[in-house]
């Protein structure tokens, strides 16, 4: 790569001092040294051996020889353990979750910390094809009908081949190396030539060091989306210069969440148990997985012994407990009944209920087990500890979810405060069995703060400062898209993570003048402006169209500092690139002004894989949906109940848009149907619904439907009527006993289709809290000379063609009603000078 230096005075301070004027590892460019290894090393001993030789010589030019029996002609650097460390009475005893040793002496330098190399236990996947023989093994282990773990299902892509490496590889000695070169002024920000600093000396001399380095955290694991060790090499070599650690002694191998999952998920069980299922409504919800019901005995004796199997079969130390993802119905049935907490709001609501089933399976995995340990989430209704357990069952480790980014916020920041305080005297082992799952989701394009430029190092190290020793580490889900697409932002984020679990004591604000130093040179002063502007400014930006203004004009500053070509000017591109989308954003809210109060949904993913576009509606997932998802149309003029009623819902899958709307009729027999083929205008005229539909990027579409099939799609872009656009969707529709209905399958093409054909096709992406669309649906329907108009959202007057009373359709919303619920709590027991419940 094209090398960048740093200043003499910088390098100075990474340097380590000299053992005497002769003692070099290279000099003038010339090798004094020699790497030496065992002769049969693990894995990431090989691995720290070519990343030492690899950038020493980058930075010298000097490429220094791996042998295993030193020549004793110059300096042996020792990495990893060897005969040869164990003559100098050095040893990795100790050095735990990627600790290390650093010691030099006369003509010798060890690089030392425990490497293991991980063997995954069978039955694992070797590909994805092989899950289905796992499991039929596991079935055959265990003689039961469950799940198997999803991150064990995810074992093949935890492998790189070109590498020879596992995710669960243990690689002390690696961290060691990587510690050396950051010392001599290495610098790993993105994956990557572009992400990489090197400067360059002539002369590299042998440190005097003798320093044991012990992370703050022992879980460090950042699960990027997308990026396992099975993917690009480049990839994987960054997140090892990372010094991650997955610690699974301490969470267990398995996915750190919903483990309760695999005792219920498959449909043997929901046939042969439905008493292990939550009732709702008269009916056990066996929906995906099924959600459970967490009073079944029944399910509780399978959960315990599902985890014994673990141990025992697998060899699993840490299994997760936890009941299914989304569970917000509380279980009707007779052994519920009193058990839900509504009064300690939305963190709180089932805390009691569901503490009592992990505690309960933990007490009893105590009797057999006691060595061993689960691992249970603080998430949802359960994230506020019971009041009815005095003391969690000793092995029980807690994992408490949580988003540091809104910390900023100083309730939010006060909370998690009361939170963890309130936890650890739950946990007799305290912060030994305490950590953190964590979400830097940002970029994920249907969440609320998707090209906003999310930064907050310094939420991150008060954060991180405050859980040292409180706490085992994060597991953390960190958006990744392909390659490095929307990483531009949220990369900084990780590296001050990545780097404040070594040492929390760590200065951000000097790591953020180096990042921006090394990262934008001659715009570093104008990145760093830019940065602190999305740390103090991103939340207000899903509001404030003048924010939004003042970050591209910060930004264009900088951009008119970096040399075109240079790697400064493609790094502020990966940012550009990213938050390019907040121009439409700005154009909308300011074109959206007085839609505040728009009736709102909000679209969710759905797996419409199995629909069939006849305009029936038999597919059982049409019967599914959330109350989010869907709605009765209202009188278009008065906002009233229609007596003919009209309900429509929706969902995303596969980047479109799936509708349903059901238009009952008391006289269908007369049903007025003008039209005569696709794109008659006289559709209008007669019986017809509409889609209208204004999108991130485009406003707007207009699609019209009547009860034969007819389609008419326009595009009012501009404010001009373009008959001759094709939204391409797949439309149809179907006519029942009282009632007609249709069913529409749209694609959305993304946001330059317009660009690149503006005849055909949506242009937009999904729908999202910061980026939402603005929609209607209507219906007309006439009958003998009486025209009646219904709307999803009321226009007050007889026109659907009011863009301004258009509905809205968000993704993610940027804050939820449980803590608004909970924020208001806290103030009325503080007023009441009492302690919030």
């Amino acid at each position: 790569m094209t090398s960048l230096c740093r200043t003499v005075s910088i390098i100075a301070s990474f340097l380590p001092c000299i053992v005497s004027a002769d003692s070099f590892l290279v000099k003038d460019g010339q090798p004094q040294a020699e790497i030496v290894i065992a002769e049969k090393p693990a894995r990431t001993v090989k691995i720290a051996a070519t990343e030492l030789q690899t950038y020493l010589q980058k930075i010298s030019g000097a490429r220094l020889p791996v042998v295993t029996t030193p020549s004793g002609n110059g300096v042996a650097i020792h990495v990893g353990k060897s005969l040869h460390t164990d003559k100098l009475n050095l040893t990795d005893e100790g050095l735990l979750h990627g600790a290390f040793r650093m010691v030099s002496g006369d003509k010798w330098l060890a690089l030392l910390g425990r490497d293991r190399d991980h063997t995954p236990r069978e039955p694992w996947p070797h590909t994805a094809a092989d899950n289905a023989r796992v499991l039929r093994e596991w079935d055959a282990m265990t003689g039961e009908k469950w799940g198997m773990d999803m991150n064990l299902t995810q074992a093949f892509k935890m492998h790189n081949k070109e590498l020879d490496v596992w995710e669960q590889d243990e690689r002390g000695s690696l961290n060691a190396v990587h510690q050396l070169l950051r010392e001599l002024g290495v610098r790993w920000y993105l994956p990557g030539e572009i992400g990489e600093i090197v400067p360059k000396h002539a002369s590299i001399a042998l440190p005097v060091v003798d320093k044991t380095v012990r992370p703050d955290f022992a879980l460090r694991y950042p699960y990027q989306y997308g990026k396992r060790f099975s993917g690009k090499t480049e990839e994987t070599l960054w997140q090892l210069r990372l010094g991650l650690n997955q610690a699974p002694d301490l969470i267990g191998p398995g996915y750190i969440a919903h483990g309760t999952n695999y005792v219920h998920m498959r449909p043997e069980v929901m046939q042969a148990h439905p008493e292990y299922y939550t009732l709702v409504n008269g009916k056990r919800d066996t929906a995906d997985r099924g959600k459970p019901c967490l009073s079944s005995p029944g399910l509780l004796a399978q959960n315990v012994k599902y985890v014994q199997a673990m141990y025992d079969k697998l060899d699993i130390p840490v299994v997760s407990v936890m009941p299914a993802d989304g569970y917000t119905a509380m279980c009707e049935c007779d052994l519920c009944k009193g058990k839900e907490t509504p009064e300690r709001g939305g963190f709180g609501r089932f805390s009691d209920y569901g503490w009592a089933y992990m505690n309960g399976v933990a007490k009893e995995l105590m009797k057999t087990h006691p060595d061993r340990k689960i691992i249970c989430m603080a998430y949802g209704a359960t994230v506020l500890p019971p009041t009815k357990i005095d003391k969690l069952s000793p092995n029980i480790v807690v994992c408490i979810a949580q988003s540091r980014s809104s910390f900023q916020e100083k309730e939010k920041r006060e909370w998690i405060t009361d939170l963890r305080r309130d936890w650890l005297a739950k946990i007799p082992a305290g912060g030994a069995q305490l950590c953190v799952y964590e979400y830097y989701l940002h970029p994920r394009e249907e969440r609320a703060h998707a090209f906003i430029p999310v930064y907050f190092p310094h939420a991150i190290a008060e954060d991180l400062r405050a859980l040292k020793g409180n706490s085992l580490g994060d597991y953390i889900e960190v958006y990744r898209a392909k390659d490095l697409d929307t990483f531009g932002v949220n990369a900084l984020n990780l590296y001050v993570t990545t780097r404040l679990w070594w040492d929390s004591s760590l200065d951000v604000d000097a790591m953020i003048d180096e990042y921006c130093n090394d990262m934008y040179g001659p715009a570093s002063a104008e990145m760093k402006a830019f940065i602190a502007h999305g740390e103090a400014k991103w939340m207000d930006m899903l509001s404030s169209p003048e924010s939004i203004t003042e970050t591209f004009a910060l930004l264009a500053k900088a951009q008119a500092k970096a040399p075109a070509d240079s790697f400064y000017a493609k790094r502020i591109a990966l940012v550009a690139d990213y938050i390019q989308p907040l121009v439409a954003r700005r154009d909308q809210m300011l074109r959206n002004a007085g839609r505040e109060n728009a009736r709102t949904v909000r679209v969710s993913d759905r797996d419409g894989s199995k629909i069939k576009i006849d305009g029936v509606l038999d597919e059982e997932i049409w019967g599914k949906l959330s109350g989010y998802q869907q709605g009765d149309l209202l009188d278009c003029t008065t906002g009233k109940a229609a007596r003919d009623k009209t309900r429509m819902g929706f969902f995303w899958h596969d980047n479109s848009l799936y509708f349903r709307i059901r238009c009952d009729d008391r006289d269908l027999k007369k049903v007025n149907v003008a039209g005569k083929q696709k794109d008659d205008p006289r559709i209008l005229d007669g019986d017809h619904v509409q889609l209208l539909f204004e999108t991130q990027s485009h406003a707007f579409y207009q699609i019209a439907i009547d009860p034969a099939g007819h389609v008419l799609d326009v595009d009012h872009a501009g404010g001009s009527a373009k008959p001759a656009w094709s939204a391409g969707a797949e439309i149809a529709a179907s006519q029942g006993d009282g009632f007609w209905t249709v069913e529409i399958r749209l694609p959305v093409a993304g946001d330059m289709q317009e660009a690149v054909d503006a005849l055909n096709g949506v242009s937009g992406r999904k729908p999202a809290g910061t980026y939402p669309w603005y929609f209607n649906i209507t219906r007309q329907r006439t009958r003998g000379g009486v025209t009646e108009r219904f709307a999803f959202s009321p226009t007050d007057k007889p026109d659907f063609l009011e863009p301004a009373k258009f509905g809205r359709m968000n993704g993610y919303l940027p804050k939820g009603q449980a803590w608004e619920d909970e924020k208001k709590k806290r103030l009325e027991a503080k007023e009441a000078g009492v302690k919030p419940d």
